[in-house]
Order: C-alpha cells, then structure tokens, then sequence
C-alpha cells in the first residue's frame, strides 16, 4: 500500500511532554510505513535529552533559540538553520542553552520512537522522582541510556 499524503495544520495535534519538552509528530512510522517519523520538540534552556543511543538515525534542525548538541565525543552549538545528524547506535544528547525557548525539527529513520515518547509522556509524569522509571522504558524502545561513566 503507498503512503498517503499528510497535511498537518500548525493548530492540530497532541503534545507530548517529555522531560520538560514539549513534543508534536508531524508524522509516525504509522504513518510512513515505518520508514521515518519527524516531530516538533521544543527545548526549553537547560533541558534536554540525555546521553542516549538507538538502532536509527536521528537528525535535527533548529528553527529556534540555541542547542548544545553531543554526538560521539563531540561536542556542537547549534542556531536557528543548523542541522545534524546523529547516526545510528551513537551516542547523543542535547540541552537548550538560549533564553528563548528552542524549537527544532527532529527526523527519524526508520521512525521508532512515537510510542517511547507517548510512554514518557504518559508515565514520567513526577520530575524528578520518576525518571528511576526511564532505563525501563528505554529497554522497551531499544533506547539505551549512556552515563558518563559508561563512555569511559
């Protein structure tokens, strides 16, 4: 069956929260026959997303505010037009650093994560107390949680 054509209106869908983000798909691998998924994330100044890895690619396009982005061992500042790209099964991160609100564009492929995210959303609800929740949900996804000490 081809895909069909998505037309996603700037007032419709749901946003997720995930760790102090706000998240919107454009798209699911539901919706792409598993081949990709993007999604609106926004980036508020000092949150993020941990150091973290998983079997797809993700990349991101910053619209908004300035990110701080680890790939690797690398470490990249990002502004709004700026794009990268986090290969599959490396480590990654990222944390907001201006005092706008930062807004990107994230891309995944094969999509995976949209079911990940309306977990966290659904689940992690108590910050901090809940994250103890978060390598669990992970496990599910194949999301794997990288503490600093782990890359050494």
């Amino acid at each position: 069956m081809a895909i069909q054509p998505i037309i996603k209106r700037a007032q419709e869908g749901k946003w997720l929260n995930v760790l102090g983000m706000q998240l919107q798909f454009l798209c699911t691998s539901d919706d792409t026959q598993g081949r990709y998924s993007s999604m609106l994330n926004t980036v508020p100044k000092g949150c993020g997303a941990p150091p973290h890895q998983h079997p797809w690619d993700e990349a991101f396009y910053v619209l908004k505010g300035e990110v701080e982005f680890q790939v690797g061992d690398e470490v990249y500042l990002l502004k709004p037009g700026d794009y990268i790209l986090s290969p599959a099964d490396t480590t990654h991160a990222f944390t907001g650093l201006s005092d706008e609100e930062g807004l990107m564009i994230a891309f995944e492929s094969p999509g995976h994560s949209h079911r990940f995210f309306k977990e966290i959303n659904d689940t992690v609800t108590q910050l901090p107390n809940d994250l103890v929740k978060m390598p669990a949900i992970g496990q599910r996804h194949k999301v794997t949680f990288v503490s600093q000490q782990d890359k050494r």
